[in-house]
């Protein structure tokens, strides 16, 4: 019997890891479950997660309250496959020297201080995001269990 194939590590990056790096890594710890390590984190943390990002994913069933924000010098770079800024900053230059994995850089709009309204869209657009991410994350991983 073959030993189970080592999940794939993503890492969230936005300003703060106040809004948008934690429901991204919402989304991939709900719908990665059994293939992707999620993680997130600021590259200039606030300590906290946004109260409307908890609660525009509890509106959606994906509970992201025991998330703490954090900053990248918390979360293991190296060990990453990928890594996805949604900050000013481009993913391959958080990324160290030695990262071979995937860099990519989502342009989405910060809700931090917009209504309602602003955070839904976001985080749909986020959903988005990840559920293709995970898609491409599971067609490159024959051997990861097919659920979404």
């Amino acid at each position: 019997m073959n030993p189970p194939a080592r999940k794939t590590r993503v890492l969230f990056v936005c300003i703060g890891n106040m809004c948008r790096s934690p429901m991204a890594e919402g989304f991939a710890r709900v719908w990665g479950d059994g293939f992707v390590e999620a993680y997130s984190a600021g590259t200039h943390p606030t300590g906290v997660v946004s109260e409307a990002s908890i609660e525009m994913m509890a509106e959606i069933a994906i509970d992201i309250s025991a998330q703490r924000s954090k900053g990248l010098e918390q979360v293991p770079l190296e060990w990453m496959d990928v890594i996805v800024s949604m900050a000013p900053r481009p993913a391959a230059k958080m990324a160290p020297p030695e990262f071979r994995g995937r860099a990519l850089d989502w342009r989405i709009d910060d809700p931090l201080g917009g209504p309602s309204g602003t955070f839904r869209r976001v985080r749909d657009e986020i959903g988005s995001r990840v559920r293709e991410l995970l898609d491409e994350i599971r067609l490159t991983a024959p051997s990861s269990p097919d659920r979404l």
